[in-house]
């Protein structure tokens, strides 16, 4: 009897069904173990990215402090890197036009593939559509770091992008 219900069973169920659902409790405690590793990378990558750069080491190979304050560290840097009034003017300005040169890229590629969309099979319009999104999120991601870039250079001060976004004019520094 039990010979025949073996025989059954192998005929109907496969021999690959039977090793997969046994290595399906394993692959689980793997797969659990790995997110867990995920986990603890991500969190560890996160904590010692939050730790404030506090010295700097310049080429010539000395090592300095970098002072706390956001202007006194844009001080800094306009020393170290030997600046001059006509060569800051020239960067601000550049940050300007990378910023209105990357909100015209993102406008114009957004309304092509927009445009696209609608002469394409739909089959193609479906993958567009994420793809005029992607351009759009990428295009307005660059021109807010330009816009902080220009914000930076004209106000003299190393500021984050969070101290940045709470500006009383941000929208000024996007647009204009």
């Amino acid at each position: 009897m039990r010979r025949a219900a073996k025989v059954a069973n192998s005929a109907l169920v496969p021999k690959g069904v039977g090793l997969a659902v046994g290595q399906f409790g394993r692959s689980k405690a793997n797969l659990s173990e790995a997110w867990q590793a995920a986990r603890e990378t991500r969190q560890r990558l996160l904590n010692e990215s939050k730790l404030p750069i506090k010295t700097v080491i310049l080429k010539d190979g000395t090592e300095h402090d970098l002072p706390t304050d956001p202007a006194e560290r844009f001080e800094f840097l306009y020393r170290v890197m030997d600046w001059s009034p006509a060569h800051h003017a020239s960067q601000i300005s550049a940050a300007r036009r990378a910023k209105y040169g990357s909100i015209v890229m993102t406008i114009l590629s957004f309304a092509l593939v927009c445009f696209m969309i609608f002469n394409v099979p739909m089959w193609i319009a479906f993958l567009l559509i994420p793809t005029s999104l992607t351009i759009l999120a990428v295009g307005a991601a660059t021109t807010f770091r330009w816009a902080l870039v220009e914000y930076q250079y004209t106000r003299r001060s190393l500021i984050n992008f969070k101290t940045f976004i709470v500006q009383p004019k941000f929208f000024r520094w996007i647009f204009c």
